[in-house]
């Protein structure tokens, strides 16, 4: 069985105490629960916004392994995986959250690959809707700069600070996807 270690919440603290340090003002609490959760993102937006969280898919594709990617996601390098950009938004809105994620698809059964790689579904409503039991491992929370794609989602300038984390969602001691998430600094104050 592999083992997996992703962040232990000291570590999660300590990551936002330095990103606090680095921009000169504390995160709101919001903000700390959405890099923090092991639980569903487009639940707490649908909560958080009163409205139901869509997602709008920007890249929808099957890309080959590179050895950094088979490293992360521990699978062998040139295997297929399930590569999505999406906007997490209500309807008719400007994006919530941007997020990338790579879906190993050797092992998967034909109705998931079906729903993960030509349906517009939150990944968390994808779970549910196949009965998958997973747990999710926090892997990093920092920050980034925003780059042209998050420019256009979040209409914030090029270089701005966003803030970001990377996860994985496990199921039967395996990866079943990798997730990187990220949002404006200045959303969710």
């Amino acid at each position: 069985m592999q083992r997996f270690r992703g962040m232990k919440i000291d570590e999660m603290l300590k990551a936002i105490d330095n990103i606090e340090k680095r921009i000169g003002f504390n995160l709101s609490d919001v903000q700390k629960i959405l890099l923090t959760t092991d639980g569903s993102v487009t639940r707490i937006l649908e909560v958080l916004t009163k409205k139901p969280v869509v997602i709008e898919t920007k890249v929808k594709t099957i890309i080959k392994a590179d050895e950094d990617l088979a490293r992360a996601l521990k699978i062998k390098s040139g295997e297929d995986v399930n590569f999505r950009v999406v906007h997490l938004k209500n309807p008719d809105d400007r994006a919530l959250i941007f997020a990338k994620s790579w879906t190993p698809m050797k092992g998967l059964n034909n109705s998931i690959k079906k729903d993960l790689t030509s349906a517009d579904i939150p990944i968390g409503k994808i779970l549910i809707k196949h009965k998958i039991e997973t747990r999710r491992e926090i892997m990093s929370i920092d920050t980034i700069n925003a780059d042209d794609e998050m420019v256009k989602a979040f209409d914030v300038k090029l270089g701005d600070l966003m803030l970001s984390r990377y996860y994985n969602i496990i199921h039967e001691a395996k990866i079943l996807i990798r997730i990187n998430e990220a949002f404006p600094i200045s959303s969710f104050l």
